[in-house]
C-alpha cells in the first residue's frame, strides 16, 4: 500500500521548491522532469499521476498569473 503521508509530503516540497520561481522555460522543463521522477518513485499509479499533473498545472497557472501582474 502506498504511503500517502510520504507522497503528500514530497508533493508539497516539490510545489514549494518551484512556486516562487519566475516560471521561465527552464523552470517548466525542470519541474516536469522532477515531477515525473517523483511520480515514478511512487509507482506512477492513476492517483499519483493525477495529483502530479494537478500540481504542475497549478504551478503553471501561478507563474502565468505573475506575468500578467
Amino acid at each position: 500500500m502506498m504511503n500517502y503521508f510520504k507522497f503528500f509530503t514530497e508533493v508539497w516540497r516539490f510545489f514549494k521548491k518551484y512556486y516562487n520561481r519566475p516560471g521561465k522555460e527552464q523552470d517548466y522543463t525542470e519541474s516536469v522532469q522532477e515531477c515525473s521522477q517523483l511520480a515514478k518513485s511512487f509507482g506512477n499509479g492513476d492517483f499519483v499521476d493525477r495529483v502530479c499533473m494537478a500540481v504542475l498545472e497549478e504551478l503553471e497557472r501561478c507563474w502565468k498569473g505573475r506575468e500578467e501582474e
